[in-house]
């Protein structure tokens, strides 16, 4: 008797991966739709966005047209930006440029403020004014203040980016021996002369001579060097962030604010004493 049993055994395994193949196929398939929606939503233009898109790009190249290129232009300020282009304290006088366009907006809204009285107004405005004198001052103060110690953190972190134990106090005995000769440069001065002292060695220099800095791609060594650049712009934002945002609203304009109070109550009791006096 011959069985047959093997066969039918085999072709029901070939059919079954065949529909194997074939599910696999459909659901690879399947899977690559949302991708190939989301292509198409990608290089396809929105309908709805698409006006939106047109009226904003209008409006910024009139604006560039009309402002921009006019306020760049300007003379006063082209010459600004040629002598900030190198300093050191661009984003110091960005973040004070800023201060100061905030708070002429204050003093003029408060100047043209309907619902206060004229005495109220000038006494609120000249209060505005002399916040923003002080504040500022002070930022630039804390600012000189904190750089020397904010060197050596840099100095530490430079020395962690180089995987250099020995990098940060390398760097404080160069500024302990350069201290030390320019004392004895102030010492042997005579008749007044203030001598050429030695300038402080710069984090940055010394980062671009070391020798884990040197063996690094070139675009590695941009990235330090932005890394360690960059400790000084961060200085400046957290010392007049703190100023600005923090330390004036809370330690300087309520108790400003309570002063003009007290000014105007006095004002209105020594007008009122004339009154009675005239009467």
């Amino acid at each position: 008797m011959n069985l047959t049993i093997t066969p039918s055994i085999n072709n029901n395994k070939n059919n079954n991966y065949g529909l194997y193949r074939q599910n696999n196929v459909a659901f690879k398939a399947s899977a690559k739709i949302p991708e190939q929606i989301i292509n198409e939503a990608a290089t396809k233009e929105s309908r709805f966005f698409a006006p939106l898109n047109k009226k904003y790009e209008q409006f910024t190249d009139w604006l560039a047209d009309k402002a921009t290129s006019h306020i760049v232009n300007w003379k006063p300020v082209s010459g600004l930006a040629d002598k900030l282009k190198n300093t050191d304290n661009l984003f110091q006088y960005c973040l004070t440029l800023g201060s100061v366009i905030t708070s002429g907006l204050y003093m003029q809204r408060t100047l043209t403020n309907k619902e206060l009285d004229k005495d109220r107004k000038q006494t609120l405005a000249v209060n505005q004014g002399l916040t923003l004198i002080v504040s500022t001052l002070g930022a630039y103060a804390l600012d000189g203040y904190m750089k020397n110690w904010w060197d050596n953190v840099t100095a530490r972190f430079a020395g962690h980016l180089l995987d250099d134990k020995d990098f940060y106090q390398n760097y404080i005995n160069q500024k302990v021996a350069i201290e030390k000769e320019n004392k004895e440069l102030l010492a042997k001065a005579k008749n007044g002369i203030k001598p050429e002292l030695k300038s402080m060695p710069k984090i940055t220099k010394l980062v671009e001579k070391h020798h884990n800095f040197l063996t690094k791609l070139p675009e590695e060594q941009k990235i330090l060097h932005s890394k360690i650049k960059g400790m000084g712009p961060l200085r400046s934002m957290i010392v007049f962030g703190f100023v600005y945002r923090f330390f004036v609203p809370v330690a300087v304009t309520k108790p400003a604010n309570k002063l003009c109070d007290m000014y105007l109550a006095k004002k209105k009791e020594m007008q009122a004493k004339e009154d009675k006096q005239k009467a």
